[in-house]
């Protein structure tokens, strides 16, 4: 990156302009239509005859040439159209792995505030009304603002735990259980009364996604920043984490958890998948979000592990979402990713050149977060053609729709110029009843959030070392490999090893 960067320093001052890339483009009538160069999230090339785009550049009088790279290799491909200053005019960045360097080496065009004022007010009242006033200033710089901050509305919700509702009935527990006593006991039974019926002792409580749970009891969960008297404190050198802990290893010397918990839940697979739960090992599971869990129903599609789960177990196998079970001080909750998506919408360095595509660009945006048609347009496509709506919920018309591909040859939502639709909660809510419906029902409970959204100074030189200790502790507690009586070494150690200097410059990061 940092020769990248260099390369592209030397060549600003060589370079005044760049060849074939005008920002204007005939028509057939002679006039003159401003052209963005925009880089979408693409799964797939855009396709130019796609109606979504022409109705969206009919409205905005601009032509978008969009510039489309192999998502895999993204970055990469991106930083040799820097090198050679071919930078699009609105792209997508992490704060983890580009915005910084960005921002700092002359790649990106510092956002005016009277110009975002008079053109984009609406994008920063959505930022600060969905995530804060913090979140907007992690894209400040130098004490100048260089991103908008992309928001989730998925990350207000907490991961889902789901039980066997079917296993439970089979060895007498007539409800979920609410509380940890009752989870335990609900696990030995799992372990040792045969719930598959098959006559083998092969059956478990839990394996490693289900920590997420007593986590949660305990008031903690894995390698997040959490606040404690004003204060941010590294969770997995924290007084709870011990305690959650001591109870994973008693259960683990109970024989609850499944021995294969150090491998996995997932098997290799995507993180959310629950393969233990579906292959009928364990009986409970924290596998992700309320998407990660979903069952069929008229509105949504299955998830992966409810089909799977449902292919490998056969129709009579059940399981039930529920809340998080309660601690002994009566704490519960999961992981919640939290509004902020560390990423950026950026805007390239050539339009401080150019105000007035730069305001275009803005007003383009501050549309789509305040024009609940334009952002249908943006997001859904065209009534009638790839929506319908029936009793205010928003029906699409084509199953192809879903498929990534096939949005993005659309131009649908983020694989077109909605970087930005999605910070507005309402719109999205809206536009979606019957996805938050459902999320509304399963997980309306406590999520533990990161509070810390920095990229800390001294992370690049700590973090690795870190967390390669705490992943190799973590597993040695459980197993009683690393007795619990080193716990106080264990951290005295962690904060010698770069936690104390973590831990200054995620406070001064969170007193700012």
């Amino acid at each position: 990156m940092k020769r990248i960067v260099l390369g592209i320093l030397v060549l600003c001052l060589l370079v005044t302009a760049v060849a074939g890339c005008g920002s204007k483009e005939e028509t057939s009538g002679g006039d003159t239509v401003m052209e963005i160069k925009w880089l979408p999230q693409c799964d797939s090339p855009i396709n130019e005859d796609s109606p979504v785009i022409a109705a969206l550049e009919e409205k905005f009088g601009v032509k978008f040439n969009f510039v489309y790279l192999d998502r895999t290799k993204q970055t990469e491909l991106l930083n040799v159209r820097i090198a050679s200053l071919d930078i699009p005019d609105v792209f997508r960045v992490q704060e983890s792995t580009s915005f910084n360097t960005y921002s700092t080496q002359g790649v990106l065009s510092e956002i005016p505030d009277d110009l975002l004022q008079s053109k984009g007010k609406a994008i920063y009242d959505t930022v600060v009304a969905n995530g804060g006033e913090r979140v907007w200033k992690t894209g400040e710089v130098g004490g100048k603002q260089y991103g908008i901050p992309l928001l989730n509305m998925q990350g207000t919700y907490p991961l889902v735990p789901i039980w066997r509702d079917d296993w439970l009935a089979k060895v007498g527990i007539e409800k979920i259980p609410e509380t940890i006593e009752e989870a335990e006991a609900a696990f030995v039974k799992f372990t040792n009364e045969d719930p598959d019926g098959n006559g083998q002792k092969d059956t478990y409580g839990l394996s490693n996604l289900g920590f997420y749970a007593v986590y949660g009891a305990y008031g903690t969960q894995e390698q997040i920043w959490q606040e404690k008297d004003g204060k941010l404190e590294y969770s997995s050198a924290s007084d709870e984490m011990r305690e959650a802990l001591t109870t994973l290893n008693r259960w683990y010397q109970m024989g609850l958890i499944d021995p294969e918990f150090i491998s996995g839940e997932n098997k290799g697979q995507a993180w959310s998948n629950a393969v233990s739960f579906w292959n009928g090992k364990i009986g409970f599971s924290v596998p992700g979000m309320y998407y990660n869990v979903a069952p069929p129903t008229d509105m949504l599609q299955p998830s992966v592990n409810y089909t799977n789960f449902k292919k490998l177990q056969g129709d009579n196998a059940t399981y039930k979402e529920a809340a998080p079970f309660k601690g002994p001080d009566g704490k519960s909750g999961t992981l919640k990713w939290g509004t902020f998506s560390t990423s950026y919408m950026v805007f390239g360095r050539d339009l401080a050149n150019d105000m007035e595509k730069f305001g275009k660009i803005l007003e383009i945006n501050n549309e789509l977060v305040s024009n609940f048609d334009s952002y249908l347009l943006a997001v859904r496509g065209i009534e009638g053609e790839h929506y319908k709506v029936e009793n205010d919920t928003y029906i699409t018309l084509m199953d192809s729709v879903q498929d990534p591909n096939i949005s993005a040859k659309l131009g649908l939502s983020a694989n077109g110029i909605g970087y930005v639709a999605s910070n507005n909660f309402d719109f999205l809510k809206r536009s979606t009843t019957d996805k938050f419906a459902y999320a509304d029902e399963v997980a309306s409970f406590y999520g533990y959030e990161n509070k810390m959204w920095g990229n800390l100074p001294s992370a690049a030189q700590y973090m690795p070392g870190l967390d390669s200790k705490i992943k190799e502790a973590t597993t040695l507690f459980i197993t009683g490999e690393k007795p619990l009586s080193e716990w106080d070494a264990y951290v005295a150690d962690l904060y010698a090893s770069g936690l104390e200097q973590l831990t200054k410059e995620a406070n001064e990061w969170y007193a700012q």
